[in-house]
């Protein structure tokens, strides 16, 4: 029995450059879901997703029309065209309940439709690490890049770096001098992270907590209006002047400007246990920023990092110049704006 969902629910669509750069409006495009059983937890998982544009016209339930009367109804083409329906969302348990004819019908007639995998993927881009489905990374496409991507993007690297150390020496000079009259200790760390390969490489970083930050040896996450923050620390980190640094890191080739954000080894072994897939982030050079981190909050527990792992999956996979340049474009509106700070 089909069922109209009450609310209408927001998902990015496919995009370009342009549109990325130009930001323009994504049209509401309707979409009906086929599950079996509770819906509830797929239609709240896409009510919750971040993106863009999507509404939720209708719900069918395959456990509830065990004839299959109503779904072929449902899905007749010509019925589609008539609701303006965009596309079609079948869930992982329902897969095997609907006709492969039906959904051919639908597809001659220009209609999508997405399996949960690749709908997350295309419309919310970023990879549900916890489907049932392994399309995302048994398919022919991805996780591939040519050596003249490689190297187009290692000479962004060297150009955005070099041009933010000689436009911000002003400023890290300053701030050297602040972090030292603020607090005791030095203006700079250095600190054990895992990069490419699983390698340990020392990142660069101003230092924006107090000296006896970990008294007792044992790394903890950052939280909101962490006591350990000193008052200059507070500002260097809500306006990400801690990372600048870190562009040294770039220059040597130990990071790039755009990847997964670099873990320590101590929270990386943690991660690699609770989390699926979580040690594929090391199959490229960490960023200092990334397709996760002007997407998603910031990591301060297990489940976050879950969260920006998806995107990470997302950005590893589909890793181009065109993504590469639009997350550096969004990096600087997110700093603007002070998001995700802590």
């Amino acid at each position: 029995m089909a069922e109209i969902a009450q609310k209408q629910t927001r998902i990015s669509g496919r995009w370009s450059l342009p549109h990325l750069l130009l930001q323009e409006p994504v049209k509401s495009r309707r979409l009906i879901v086929i599950a079996s059983g509770d819906a509830r937890p797929l239609l709240s998982r896409v009510a919750s997703t971040r993106q863009g544009g999507i509404e939720i016209a209708q719900v069918v339930n395959v456990s509830n029309d065990k004839r299959g009367e109503g779904l072929a109804a449902t899905l007749e083409p010509q019925a589609l065209t008539r609701a303006k329906v965009w596309a079609i969302l079948i869930s992982a348990g329902a897969s095997l309940h609907v006709p492969a004819n039906l959904l051919l019908q639908c597809r001659l007639a220009g209609i999508p439709v997405f399996g949960e995998a690749n709908f997350w993927e295309e419309e919310a881009k970023w990879i549900d690490i916890d489907s049932r489905d392994p399309s995302w990374f048994l398919g022919s496409y991805g996780f591939r890049t040519s050596w003249c991507t490689e190297l187009a993007a290692r000479l962004l690297d060297l150009v955005t770096a070099t041009a933010l150390l000689i436009l911000t020496l002003p400023v890290m000079l300053i701030v050297s001098l602040l972090i030292k009259l603020d607090s005791r200790g030095p203006a700079f760390y250095r600190q054990e992270r895992v990069g490419l390969g699983g390698k340990v490489f020392m990142l660069n970083k101003f230092r924006s907590m107090s000296c006896d930050a970990e008294v007792e040896g044992r790394p903890c996450w950052a939280q909101i209006n962490d006591p350990r923050i000193t008052r200059i620390g507070r500002f260097i980190r809500y306006t990400r002047i801690d990372e600048l640094p870190q562009l040294l890191n770039v220059l040597r080739g130990e990071m790039s400007m755009v990847g997964p954000r670099p873990e320590r080894p101590y929270f990386v072994e943690q991660l690699s246990v609770a989390i699926p897939f979580y040690a594929a982030r090391h199959y490229v050079k960490p960023g200092i920023t990334g397709w996760a981190q002007v997407n998603a909050p910031y990591s301060a527990s297990i489940e976050d990092t879950r969260e920006k792992l998806c995107y990470d999956l997302y950005y590893i996979k589909h890793r181009r110049l065109y993504l590469y340049i639009y997350v550096l474009l969004r990096t600087v509106q997110v700093v603007l704006r002070g998001e995700g700070a802590r």
